[in-house]
């Protein structure tokens, strides 16, 4: 009995390390959470493994695992496309701006109004910082902090423009078109990747239930699932699933960061 559990457990493990091991190598150098795919994995793991032994544990954790790891990538995704179109659309004002104000300060306070979506707080804050104290520290602050790429791809952006002279509305024209491709970038990966992963997920909530119906169905594939052997199949099978769904789900994190 205690070899069969620490099968089980080797089991659970090897199905967790395969598909979060990548994936949170991608996440701790990103500033997207990634503790409550984990949480819900092993949430599921533990109250199928207390129910009905070590391989409802790995079919539970694994279908958990798959299901909530697709959400994060699709949520994360989704900000993504957010800030993106947020960062090209105040682009797009800021060089309108340029064309009829004398100086990019000027261009930002007129133009830091009408952001809207993530980037708002981010032009607001950077106004306030080249008031206070100049364009060139506002870049510098900008790209140190810890606002994230957008607010320091833009303070860089704005600092060159300053420091060019008569020559900074073709800067701002050049940031407008890199922000609406950026844009046109994230919409592409959340439409043709990340709107596509929910199919992992249900491809390993299928095969759980297929099993489980022909358990409930059948008195001797119950007896046999519940059995050593059974058992064993079962916790192969779900490292090879989830083998399967680790890789997408890891590139498509990585991608994400």
């Amino acid at each position: 009995m205690l070899r069969f559990a620490a099968f089980g457990a080797a089991g659970c493990t090897a199905s967790l390390w395969l598909l979060f091991g990548a994936a949170r190598r991608g996440a701790r150098r990103s500033s997207a959470p990634s503790r409550w795919p984990l949480m819900m994995t092993g949430a599921a793991a533990f109250i199928a493994g207390l129910a009905y032994g070590p391989a409802a544990a790995g079919v539970a954790g694994a279908v958990a695992g798959i299901g909530a790891w697709c959400a994060a990538c699709i949520i994360r995704s989704r900000q993504r496309v957010d800030a993106a179109e947020s960062v090209a659309q105040f682009a797009s004002i800021l060089a309108n701006q340029a064309q009829v104000s004398r100086t990019v300060v000027d261009a930002l306070e007129t133009s830091a109004p009408l952001a809207t979506g993530p980037i708002a707080r981010t032009a607001a804050k950077l106004v306030d910082e080249c008031r206070s104290v100049g364009i060139e520290a506002a870049a510098q602050r900008f790209a140190a902090g810890a606002d994230g790429a957008v607010a320091a791809w833009l303070a860089d952006v704005v600092a060159v423009a300053a420091a060019s002279g008569g020559q900074w509305v073709p800067i701002l024209g050049v940031l407008e078109a890199e922000a609406a491709e950026a844009a046109a970038t994230a919409r592409h990966f959340h439409r043709h990747v990340a709107a596509n992963l929910p199919q992992l997920g249900l491809a390993a909530a299928l095969g759980a239930a297929v099993a489980l119906g022909s358990a409930l169905v059948s008195p001797d594939a119950w007896a046999w699932l519940s059995g050593a052997q059974g058992q064993r199949v079962g916790l192969a099978a779900t490292v090879v699933a989830v083998a399967i769904s680790a890789r997408p789900l890891s590139a498509a994190w990585e991608m994400l960061r």
